[in-house]
């Protein structure tokens, strides 16, 4: 299909990359789960040449900057690790074709030869290097046109590929004024900004973006609206549609992942748990699955769910055996709970839903062993039971390390004496994103 056949709007955090931000990493669970699913999704649209515009590349006030290439690169050295670089090549053919007609068409486009790619590219094409790997690229910067002409010029941008197929990526955060220790202050317009444009994303209305009065935007300390404008401009030229696959705020910065393409992506885990949750927070109402269910979760499974909230538990519980006829039932049933039944927490308040990630565990069907040396704490968890008393401990838990560990700690969450004779079951888990 010649013209845009898809995109996405992708934040880019340093912090989401191990290498920079650490143990930090783990609090934006959510975004780098959505980036690997998207990747998964958009390597397998038939693109021959992706589009990249970054709010933090070449910028002009009143022409749009378009890097000359042959080559391109960038690290993520200002953030103290040069280690993690990309390259890519430019499409300089087709960018030179868009900068020598684009005037005409009352976009004006210049040249830069500014070849460092700045992270607003290197962290989303870390993230998504199926996507991305063997495409020649046109990389854009940033003007000061209005949201207007950013949409009008997506559009015209749709129409100048009549005979290539084009992935277009917009990288930008969303306010970066959510909260007390935002890099850019608080102002409560922070999250006004960010709900508008996540659920005009989630319900179509994309008119609602492009209609932002500036003065709530400029409060917001958005870096993502314009490159959303030119997305959105294309997107809505080539008939495709917005699917959100992740939102949070963790460090005070907005962090969208949305996907643009004909047909809806299988909702991933992420959005799953956290819509059944506020779901449930708001209506007292269990989700019915939405369609169509993905594969690994059709099936009758016993599962655990675990929500985190920066990076720290808030909340985990599942079954040993499966209740529910699907995967996915289970872990709508399960994701409730760990938000509100884990006796271990207070349960989850409804603001607190979006800085949320979740991460899901299938559970094989466990075999009953007669020795302890089957077990293997990095590998099989372990079920263990003494008369009525019954315990499970999920496998590569953090300060378990050996057997006797292990079989321990299941038993202090039972009240079981270790000494005690024991039954002993061992099963595998599968992690799903």
């Amino acid at each position: 299909m010649p013209g845009i056949v898809g995109g996405a709007l992708v934040a880019h955090p340093p912090v989401l990359v191990p290498e920079v931000g650490g143990a930090s990493a783990r609090r934006v669970d959510g975004t780098g789960a959505a980036l690997r699913q998207l990747d998964g999704v958009l390597s397998g649209v038939p693109a021959d040449l992706v589009i990249a515009i970054s709010p933090h590349g070449p910028a002009s006030v009143r022409e749009l900057p378009v890097r000359r290439g042959p080559q391109v690169a960038g690290d993520l050295g200002r953030f103290r690790a040069p280690q993690v670089r990309v390259a890519a090549e430019v499409d300089r053919p087709g960018a030179t074709r868009l900068v020598s007609t684009a005037a005409a068409a009352g976009f004006p486009l210049s040249w830069s030869d500014d070849g460092d790619l700045d992270h607003g590219v290197v962290v989303p094409f870390h993230f998504l290097p199926r996507t991305t790997a063997g495409r020649p690229c046109i990389f854009l910067g940033i003007s000061d046109w209005p949201l207007t002409r950013f949409a009008e010029f997506g559009a015209w941008l749709h129409a100048q590929f009549p005979d290539r197929a084009v992935m277009l990526i917009a990288s930008g955060d969303l306010s970066h004024r959510l909260t007390r220790d935002a890099p850019y202050g608080f102002r409560r317009e922070g999250a006004v900004f960010d709900g508008l444009v996540v659920d005009a994303l989630r319900t179509q209305e994309w008119a609602r973006i492009q209609g932002i009065d500036p003065a709530l935007s400029e409060e917001a300390g958005e870096c993502g609206l314009r490159p959303l404008a030119l997305l959105l401009g294309a997107a809505r030229a080539a008939g495709l549609r917005s699917e959100v696959l992740s939102y949070e705020g963790p460090f005070g910065v907005g962090y969208a992942v949305v996907h643009f393409g004909h047909r809806p992506l299988v909702i991933g885990v992420q959005e799953l748990g956290r819509r059944a949750i506020a779901t449930y927070l708001l209506e007292r109402r269990v989700i019915d699955p939405p369609q169509p269910v993905r594969s690994d979760l059709a099936a009758p499974s016993a599962v655990f769910v675990t929500i985190r909230k920066h990076g720290e538990l808030r909340g985990c519980m599942g079954s040993i055996r499966p209740v529910e006829p699907s995967a996915v039932r289970e872990v709508i049933r399960y994701a409730i709970a760990s938000a509100v039944r884990d006796p271990r927490f207070d349960p989850v308040e409804l603001d607190e839903v979006p800085e949320l990630s979740v991460s899901v565990q299938l559970l094989d069907p466990p075999e009953q062993i007669d020795d302890p040396r089957s077990l293997d704490p990095a590998v099989y968890g372990v079920i263990v039971r003494h008369g009525d008393r019954q315990a499970l401990l999920l496998p590569g838990i953090d300060g378990i390390q050996t057997v006797a560990q292990q079989i321990d700690a299941a038993c202090d969450k039972a009240g079981i004496d270790p000494r005690c004779p024991l039954i002993l079951e061992r099963f595998r888990t599968r992690t799903i994103e």
